[in-house]
């Protein structure tokens, strides 16, 4: 038993959901009546409005912060998925070339049960 195959077996097989929620920041209950804020602290307003410049920068900051969040939650999605990657290794770099090691390796195993396969039919 190879390396990888080792570690898969001993991993649990269960995936985590892709949509995990955000921690998000608590609006404002005082809001103007012309606009209003999203959950993730977002400004919008009415049609035809503009937004000023303090709105549009925390719009900016909110969209970044759930940029940010979405790539956490996916470098920890790998973390689980893969089986010689561990919670405590946060280097992305490692978390990437472990994913990609990975991959490979289930290619190589597809080629070799696919290579069987054939042999079984013949």
């Amino acid at each position: 038993m190879d390396h990888f195959q080792q570690q898969f077996d001993a991993r649990p097989t269960e995936i985590p959901a892709t949509g995990t929620k955000a921690a998000s920041g608590t609006a404002d209950s005082a809001q103007t009546p012309a606009a209003t804020k999203t959950r993730a602290s977002r400004v919008t307003k009415k049609k035809g409005e503009l937004l000023t410049e303090d709105e549009k920068k925390a719009n900016h900051i909110a969209s970044e912060q759930k940029r940010r969040q979405n790539i956490r939650t996916g470098y920890d999605q790998l973390i689980q998925i893969v089986p010689t990657l561990t919670p405590s290794q946060r280097s992305e770099a490692l978390i990437l070339q472990k994913t990609v090691e990975y991959i490979k390796y289930l290619l190589m195993e597809r080629e070799i049960l696919e290579g069987q396969m054939n042999d079984a039919s013949h």
